[in-house]
């Protein structure tokens, strides 16, 4: 149920941080997943952000977009200009499509390693949040145990463009007859407002592909935070600065995980030769102390 609520905004003026949940009218699974945020009670309304009001539950902000989340570049800094606090993470909830029509949630960070086809700036990554992003993923493998979907990580990829504050998608997939899922929806919204930071080290992954199985396999079973990942169509692309990026933007991830497996050995060795020169130390995940 939702209350109007004057005081909420300024109750909330002065706070540290919010998570913002980003959802989109223009997207149908989105709306699905706020539909089913607001079963929850004690959302309240306090502001309006573009015409649409601002709900408010516990450290949550919700707010409603018109456009494709993909254009909606410095949504971070906009509602927390509104807000009049600083924000803690932004979470798309969002619609996935892919050709293969397999039913799957997914979790991604989101940033363009060469060209920005699909919203953001080109050559340009967003923060992560490895540990609420992990977290999240975490939660809904649990949740969507039974349903018949897949779930996993993608590797970074897409817009929009946020200025200061970390941000991850969390989709249905793959089709559109998937998007109405009720109980897809559900697990997303349970996922949500269960994110956590568990202080776990936080790792960047390079090679494998696009749906990141074995960093997915890596999050599900040890004690570690997932930043950035690069799959194989991206190695081309990742220069020094990038790698940079890469760590910088992972909450300054000082290790890497490699598919090794995923790549010829010398193409692995130089990555790995580049990595450590930068300072980002490869790891095994045996490394990691199991869950």
């Amino acid at each position: 149920m939702v209350m109007a609520g004057e005081s909420v905004i300024a109750d909330i003026v002065g706070e540290v941080c919010v998570k913002i949940i980003v959802t989109s009218s223009e997207d149908n699974a989105s709306m699905n997943i706020r539909s089913r945020l607001l079963e929850r009670s004690g959302w309240l309304e306090g502001g309006m952000f573009e015409e649409h009001p601002i709900l408010r539950r516990d450290d949550f902000a919700m707010v409603q977009v018109d456009r494709i989340h993909l254009d909606e570049d410095n949504i971070d800094e906009r509602v927390s200009k509104v807000l009049g606090c600083e924000t803690d993470v932004v979470i798309f909830a969002s619609r996935h499509k892919a050709a293969s029509k397999i039913p799957t949630l997914t979790v991604h960070p989101i940033g363009n390693y060469s060209s920005a086809d699909f919203g953001g700036k080109s050559g340009t990554l967003c923060r992560s949040h490895p540990g609420f992003m992990t977290s999240a993923l975490r939660c809904l493998s649990r949740e969507a145990q039974g349903m018949g979907f897949d779930v996993s990580f993608e590797t970074t990829h897409h817009g929009p463009l946020l200025l200061t504050a970390p941000a991850f998608y969390i989709e249905i997939g793959s089709y559109e007859e998937l998007w109405g899922r009720e109980d897809a929806a559900e697990a997303i919204a349970t996922s949500i407002l269960s994110v956590s930071d568990d202080g776990y080290p936080s790792v960047i992954g390079v090679g494998g592909g696009h749906y990141a199985p074995r960093y997915t396999d890596i999050a599900l079973s040890r004690k570690v935070s997932i930043g950035h990942m690069a799959a194989n169509y991206a190695l081309d692309s990742l220069s020094d600065e990038m790698i940079l990026q890469m760590a910088q933007k992972s909450d300054d991830a000082k290790i890497v995980y490699f598919h090794k497996k995923s790549m010829s050995k010398p193409i692995y060795r130089g990555l790995s030769e580049r990595f450590a020169a930068l300072g980002i130390r490869e790891v095994r995940s045996e490394e990691f102390e199991p869950l």
